[in-house]
């Protein structure tokens, strides 16, 4: 059962009729029922809404009328629908309307009496077809609402309006209706009701589900609008870092018209997915899903401990960069230290099954410190890596010698050294110079041992003797100089830092 002021306000009936009179309190309203004559309301049913036809609601006037109320409310009928489109009534039927409790509506001159029974009787049914009816308006209202590019929250008052059912973006509680919201499949919130009986509750979680889905969508567009900018610049930051020095300058123009504050200080962090391919066997498609699920929680963490993020994608590795157009001072360091343990632990949070190493740069200023901080934050992670450090950030300050070697090579001068004296090893191609430049590391870290560099590489000591050879003819380099062999080794350990 339902009041009287319950049933005129469901969307199928809304606007159908108009009240006159009546009691502060309505009635229930339990049926509904046609009155060709003002005299039939004697045999009115309890809690009916009876609804005279156009005769009958031009007879119920003065007199007839007073009694037409009194009749209805000594049946206890919960309302009277006149149906000639009067808009005030005497005050005697004011008053026994009062009195009995009936109330007194009215429907325009030239409604369809029987749209209007039907339209009562199947909100009154609570069937099937007052079910369908629900649903078919809400899609046609969230149909409305995401051709016009309406808001999420715009959308929930639209399947709230048209279903009737009180729908609320909030965690659920017992006895709920609940639809879970996804956004680019991650739960995200659910939308939930109160639980009906019967075939209104059948409705109730169609219009939740339908509504969620909505909403859902809305919120991806969203998503997908505000990440575009994000995209852009974390394209021109990848594509800065992954070029040769010279080369990567060449975009700083446009990193500045893109708001990217390259002339201030950055301080970097970079986090590696160690079990990428086991989750994703391989598939390309889910590793790229899962990265940008990792470099989506990354970042919002990094917004969250506050300053100005950017992110890259640098092959399976995510890069967040913070970039502060004034210098952080003391309190850069520790905020970074901050930063990046809420940056793993929103990660490891919502994505359990991942293992993660977590390298953190130290500040740096302009371009020249941006590649130098990258580099901090790798050499970092390979620290974290070596030691096992899984889910835990590892600063640059922690990682020893090769802080010192990686301060040495961000100097312009050993940069040039070091790339003029491995140039023609990066003719050969990204491929063959990354296998060259390791093959060379691993022989000069074990001292020009062939035996122990078979070992290290599982490979047979001729093939090793062979490359190793091919590698000075292409250097063309005295490979028994003392000199030389520690700027190759140097030369080797610094490219494998950044």
């Amino acid at each position: 059962m339902r009041t009287l002021d319950a049933f005129l306000e469901a969307p199928a009936v809304r606007g159908l009729f108009n009240r006159l009179a009546g009691p502060a309190t309505p009635a229930e309203v339990r049926s509904v029922a046609l009155a060709e004559d003002v005299g039939t309301l004697e045999q009115a049913p309890r809690g009916a809404l009876v609804i005279l036809s156009h005769v009958a609601s031009a007879e119920a006037v003065g007199y007839r009328l007073d009694v037409a109320v009194r009749s209805a409310g000594a049946h206890h009928a919960a309302a009277v629908v006149l149906t000639d489109g009067r808009e005030e009534l005497p005050a005697t039927a004011v008053n026994i309307a009062e009195r009995t409790g009936v109330t007194i509506l009215s429907a325009a001159p030239d409604a369809d009496i029987a749209r209007l029974l039907i339209a009562a009787e199947r909100e009154l049914g609570g069937g099937p077809e007052a079910a369908i009816a629900t649903i078919e308006r809400t899609i046609a209202a969230l149909e409305h609402g995401e051709a016009t590019d309406c808001t999420p929250e715009e959308l929930l008052a639209a399947a709230s309006e048209a279903s009737g059912v009180p729908l609320e973006l909030r965690p659920p509680e017992e006895g709920d209706v609940e639809a879970a919201l996804r956004v680019d499949n991650e739960p995200d919130g659910s939308v939930c009701a109160p639980a009906g009986a019967g075939q209104d509750a059948v409705a109730r979680r169609a219009v939740a589900h339908l509504a969620a889905s909505a909403i859902g969508r809305a919120r991806n567009a969203q998503r997908q609008a505000d990440d575009a900018p994000i995209r852009s610049r974390g394209e021109l930051l990848a594509e800065f870092l992954l070029a040769p020095s010279g080369a990567g300058d060449r975009l700083l123009t446009r990193m500045r018209a893109a708001d990217l504050a390259i002339d201030g200080w950055h301080a970097a962090v970079q986090v590696e997915v160690d079990n990428l391919a086991e989750l994703t066997d391989g598939d390309e498609l889910r590793s790229s899903r899962l990265s940008e699920r990792v470099g989506r929680l990354g970042l919002d963490a990094a917004h969250t401990a506050g300053g100005v993020w950017h992110r890259a994608q640098l092959a399976s590795s995510l890069l967040l960069v913070r970039m502060s157009r004034s210098d952080p001072g003391g309190r850069g360091g520790r905020d970074m230290a901050v930063a990046s343990q809420q940056i793993v632990q929103r990660i490891t949070s919502r994505m359990p099954e991942v293992r993660v190493f977590c390298g953190v740069g130290t500040v740096h200023i302009g371009h020249t410190g941006l590649r130098t901080t990258t580099a901090e934050a790798r050499a970092a992670v390979a620290a974290g890596r070596a030691a096992d450090r899984v889910n835990v950030a590892t600063s640059f300050d922690e990682v020893g010698i090769q802080r010192t070697l990686l301060e040495w090579y961000a100097s312009d001068s050993a940069r040039e050294a070091v790339d003029a004296l491995l140039k023609p090893l990066d003719r050969l191609g990204e491929r063959k110079r990354d296998a060259a430049i390791e093959t060379l590391r691993i022989y000069l870290d074990n001292q020009g041992s062939l035996i122990r560099t078979a070992e290290a590489m599982h490979l047979h000591r001729n093939a090793v003797a062979y490359r190793i050879k091919r590698i000075f003819d292409e250097l063309d380099v005295d490979a028994g100089d003392p000199d030389t062999r520690l700027m190759l080794q140097l030369a080797c350990r610094s490219r494998s830092l950044g």
